[in-house]
């Protein structure tokens, strides 16, 4: 197993929240998945922009809201396929 760094895992959440509000199967603003994840809207850009590193329970939340593991959620790029 290739072991990465906290930098590469805040950048795989980061576009992996992206991608998971941007894709069809849910198409939200951040506003409205911020609503549903019970976060903030300025949490939820901040997570997206890598500019805010998320809480454990953050990614439990988003892990739960999109049916995605947690491991799967910090260490693969979602939109690559993987």
């Amino acid at each position: 197993m290739n072991q990465l760094s906290e930098s590469e895992i805040r950048t795989n959440f980061s576009k992996n929240l992206s991608y998971i509000r941007r894709t069809s199967k849910y198409r939200l603003s951040q506003a409205t998945l911020a609503r549903r994840l019970c976060l903030s809207k300025y949490a939820v850009s901040m997570y997206e922009a890598n500019r805010a590193a998320p809480t454990a329970y953050v990614v439990y939340l988003v892990s739960l809201y999109s049916g995605i593991p947690m491991e799967r959620l910090l260490t693969t790029d979602l939109s690559k396929g993987e």
